[in-house]
């Protein structure tokens, strides 16, 4: 009597496969999420044409994003380095905010502004500069002189000739600087519009 022969359904072992597998890629993607590296993280808001010192600065491990050689390496030392673009207070650093011209292309500009100020203007804001220039009837309409300028902060003025209104420290691109000091100078009224929150900051 022959011996009866047992074949190995290969359905069987096609499923195995696929369940060790997909297994497998579970526990890949845990381990790549639950992995931190050692990155750089602002201790405040940096602006652009701030050089950056040891206290501005502070190593912290976080998740970073698989593209993470768009942030300073660790083993890399920023201070002395010159911020580019705003960095908010928390946010690890990236190599696009790091750089050596920033300085050369804003002048800071104090202007006095008329009226409350948007909870969203604050150090590291972008904000449009809009004018008013004065006439006979008043003022007249109002249009944007300066964009993007940046939020540097609120100065308190405590003497006894404060002005009723707001200064604002900003700074502002080289090339329109002069068209804004000559509005400060004619005694246009002066108002921003924030465009965007600080980076990195609550809303």
């Amino acid at each position: 009597m022959a011996a009866s022969r047992t074949w190995l359904d290969p359905r069987l072992v096609i499923g195995v496969v696929l369940v060790l597998a997909s297994l497998a890629g579970v526990w890949l993607v845990v381990q790549q999420s639950a992995r931190t590296e050692t990155a750089w993280s602002a201790t405040r808001t940096l602006l652009p044409g701030e050089t950056i010192a040891a206290g501005d600065v502070q190593p912290i491990d976080v998740r970073l994003p698989q593209a993470q050689d768009r942030y300073l390496d660790a083993s890399a030392d920023p201070v002395g380095m010159v911020v580019a673009a705003t960095v908010g207070e928390g946010e690890v650093l990236p190599l696009r905010a790091l750089g050596d011209a920033a300085g050369d292309e804003r002048a800071a500009v104090v202007i006095d502004v008329e009226g409350a100020l948007p909870s969203a203007v604050r150090a590291g804001a972008l904000v449009d500069v809009w004018t008013a220039a004065p006439g006979d009837e008043g003022f007249a309409a109002p249009s944007v002189l300066v964009d993007d300028a940046i939020v540097v902060g609120l100065l308190e003025d405590e003497g006894i000739l404060a002005s009723a209104g707001t200064q604002l420290e900003l700074l502002v691109p080289r090339d329109q600087t002069a068209l804004l000091l000559e509005a400060v100078s004619n005694e246009h009224a002066l108002s921003v519009v924030p465009l965007a929150q600080p980076v990195g900051s609550a809303p």
